[in-house]
């Protein structure tokens, strides 16, 4: 019924939160923001629900909410510059992760690159997608926390977007063999929640690696987890047989896929001295630790 929103920025998600009912304490340390925040609650008619504090949220009063959203700034003041060690956020991360003791709803967003070992024990861990863009991540601490790891892929569906989610321990290993007729590049939501194990399982695939995210299937299954090519051809990785290849088939356009591998896609598309009106999908990765280039295309 009651949540804190500690560093609520110009207060989109209290806003949220306020129109679903929920009474908003909004703390913002810049004066301006929270002015801004307190004119967009005025404007939205939703100011009895959420109200600004400006001031440090590390000595705001918790105890006296039934939950807390907390997304600590990422950027540094004054320059912009983006924050990638949690540690340096504001507020202080220690802090951050410690809400989770105090309040039974602590809801944390965090950027989607955060460290795995950097995650509280017991809190459930979001990745989010949209139309195969990684775009946020969170962690859901106390009674929010339903399972270890969760992917969440938005699917755009006409003129609005269809949710999918899959979860799973983000600890599980899945089965190694070679290369296969179809490959699976699963959505980057899913590679950051460490569940492609899981989605092994769903599409009964294979890794051609154990530390590279490319699923292999004899039989194509239709999933919103990940995009599906058709694999023509398997060659260890050699410039002057792949520019060969591609010339005597008279592929002009290429897309490039890559994991695993230390080419650059735009120096490769150069070397390669394109020409022809055919198209064709090249994955650059590793086949038992060689470096290998998958030829294919989508499958719609």
């Amino acid at each position: 019924r009651t949540l804190a929103d500690l560093g609520c920025g110009l207060g989109a998600d209290a806003l949220a939160a306020a129109r679903a009912g929920i009474r908003v304490y909004g703390v913002e340390a810049d004066p301006l923001t929270a002015a801004m925040a307190a004119a967009n609650a005025e404007a939205a008619g939703l100011a009895e629900l959420f109200t600004v504090e400006c001031g440090d949220a590390t000595v705001f009063d918790v105890s006296g909410v039934d939950g807390v959203f907390c997304d600590p700034a990422r950027r540094t003041s004054g320059t912009g510059r983006r924050i990638f060690d949690p540690r340096a956020y504001s507020p202080p991360w220690d802090f951050v992760t410690g809400l989770a003791e105090r309040v039974p709803h602590t809801v944390v967003k965090v950027a989607p690159g955060l460290d795995h070992a950097l995650i509280p024990a017991g809190a459930e861990a979001e990745w989010v997608a949209v139309d195969g863009d990684l775009v946020e991540a969170a962690l859901w601490c106390g009674e929010l926390a339903e399972v270890p790891r969760r992917a969440t892929l938005y699917r755009r569906q006409g003129s609005g977007f269809h949710r999918h989610q899959l979860t799973g321990s983000g600890a599980a290993e899945a089965p190694v063999g070679p290369p296969r007729r179809y490959l699976y590049d699963p959505d980057p939501a899913v590679v950051r929640a460490h569940l492609v194990a899981e989605l092994a399982v769903e599409l009964d695939a294979t890794l051609g690696d154990p530390s590279i995210a490319y699923l292999y299937v004899d039989q194509p299954t239709r999933t919103p987890y990940a995009r599906c090519l058709e694999i023509t051809d398997v060659l260890p990785f050699s410039l002057k047989r792949l520019r060969a290849l591609l010339r005597d088939r008279r592929v002009g356009r290429v897309e490039i896929l890559k994991r695993g591998s230390a080419l650059v896609p735009e120096q490769l598309r150069r070397d390669l001295r394109l020409a022809g009106d055919q198209a064709a999908s090249l994955v650059l990765t590793r086949i038992g630790g060689a470096p290998t280039v998958l030829i294919g295309r989508p499958v719609d």
